[in-house]
């Protein structure tokens, strides 16, 4: 099992108090953390992945297709659920690397489906499963709240990131949560979303690379989405994070590939790895474009938080046209700009992020809302992830909760980076030895050649 050296650090952080106010670990029950499915995939076809994650998805959870198929009758009405399969689906399936069809295939031959797309009928079509795999493009927005700082103001040495994932769910799918481990032969990719679902909304690799999809789309792009897209093929947002963390490293690398797509709506993509962060604002009208802690803003959004960077449900880059007016929108920004008061002297930890992501100030606009499924802070220098997930009965948030850390890394990716740490330190102080041999031979050489020269004087007086 990959997860051999699993440890848990639990601390709570009440509602009103100092973000440095942690609360004594307390013992985790079975029911407080959500699963882990490990996938050995390096020898394994993606048809082959697909029957894995299938088969230990199924063994958790017996009733996986009655839970999805009640959650998507909470979500969609079936007029809607048939206007996506008559008119997104088609345009959006096409566009899915084969691998990642064949692995859902896998999937579906794991689990029972059926081939009737009723919703609320208590089973699963291979259709809905599609759905459910594409929500953030074509039914149900993935909304939420990003803030990360960088290393200037960091006391963790590295970046800081924190996302909270709001997304309107039911029992059935806050009970489904799951995080997916895919080790392959010189790569992990941790996927932390749902069981069965291999679509990204957040996610990272070995590498510390990190990337979380948020809607930038107005309520009315889901009404007519990819008006501007008709003669070009779209692709699906959480296919293309999921292979920009199987592909690539860095930030840099990860927004040159994202970048390139063409997404039917328009959202925001945040991208981290250890010494940088990105935003990457897309619009269907118009490039993508990557904004930094340091770009112009809208005026009615101004940022000046040096090494620190937000994002929420829209896009704010001065040269955008679009406008940011929603109301939660204008107050998330405008409470993160007032909380992003770090500096060189005054360093955030994982706490002071925690403290900005839980933030619960506000009855209707919180950071931490209702309707967070997840809130999530990851360390991309260590790899180290912590998580919140919506319990499964609880409708309100509790005035006290717990946030779980989770040392998810496959032990064989672990081990590299310590041997990467240990090269490095090794070599640093080889370094450092051959400066000092370098600095006494040439002490013991100027002193021979002083000792010369007054043996040479002395036979000169002679």
């Amino acid at each position: 099992m990959f997860i051999t050296s699993l440890r848990l650090l639990i601390f709570c952080l009440l509602s009103g108090l100092s973000i440095h106010g942690i609360c004594q670990g307390l013992a985790p029950s079975p029911v407080d953390k959500i699963p882990v499915i490990p996938i050995h995939a390096e020898n394994l076809s993606p048809l082959d992945i697909g029957l894995e994650i299938g088969r230990q998805s199924k063994q958790l959870f017996p009733d996986i297709e009655y839970r999805y198929d009640r959650f998507l009758k909470a979500s969609l009405d079936q007029m809607g659920f048939n206007d996506i399969l008559r008119d997104r689906l088609p345009k959006l399936k096409s566009s899915i690397d084969n691998a990642y069809q064949k692995e859902m295939e896998g999937i579906a031959s794991s689990w029972t489906l059926i081939h009737d797309n009723k919703l609320g009928d208590g089973y699963l079509s291979w259709d809905e499963y599609w759905v459910l795999n594409l929500l953030a493009d074509i039914g149900l927005p993935a909304n939420g709240t990003g803030f990360g700082i960088l290393n200037p103001v960091s006391r963790e040495k590295s970046t800081i990131i924190g996302r909270n994932l709001d997304l309107k769910s039911t029992p059935e799918l806050r009970g489904l949560q799951a995080i997916t481990v895919y080790q392959y032969s010189n790569r992990a990719v941790i996927n932390i979303g749902f069981a069965g679902i291999i679509s990204v909304l957040s996610g990272f690799n070995d590498s510390g690379l990190f990337v979380a999809h948020f809607n930038a789309a107005s309520d009315l792009s889901f009404q007519n989405p990819y008006s501007a897209r008709q003669d070009t093929a779209v692709q699906a947002t959480g296919f293309a994070l999921r292979t920009a963390l199987e592909s690539v490293t860095s930030v840099r690398k990860a927004a040159n590939v994202l970048e390139k797509n063409t997404f039917g709506i328009s959202n925001n993509i945040l991208i981290a790895d250890e010494k940088d962060i990105q935003i990457l604002e897309y619009s269907p009208v118009g490039k993508a474009q990557l904004r930094s802690w340091k770009s112009e803003t809208h005026p009615n959004k101004q940022w000046n938080s040096p090494s620190q960077i937000a994002v929420v449900d829209c896009h704010v880059l001065k040269r955008r046209s679009g406008s940011c007016e929603r109301a939660k929108d204008t107050y998330r920004w405008e409470r993160l700009r007032t909380q992003a008061v770090f500096t060189n002297n005054k360093k955030a930890g994982v706490q002071d992020i925690a403290g900005i992501m839980l933030d619960s100030h506000n009855q209707y606009y919180e950071i931490l809302a209702s309707d967070t499924l997840q809130s999530m802070i990851y360390l991309p220098g260590t790899r180290h992830l912590y998580l919140y997930a919506a319990p499964v009965n609880e409708t309100e948030i509790p005035p006290a909760y717990k946030v779980y850390y989770q040392d998810i890394l496959p032990g064989k990716f672990r081990n590299l980076q310590n041997k990467n740490y240990f090269f490095w330190w090794i070599s640093g102080v080889l370094v450092l030895l051959a400066i000092a041999l370098w600095l006494i031979r040439r002490s013991m050489r100027e002193r021979a050649d002083g000792n010369n020269l007054g043996l040479d004087k002395v036979n000169t007086n002679s």
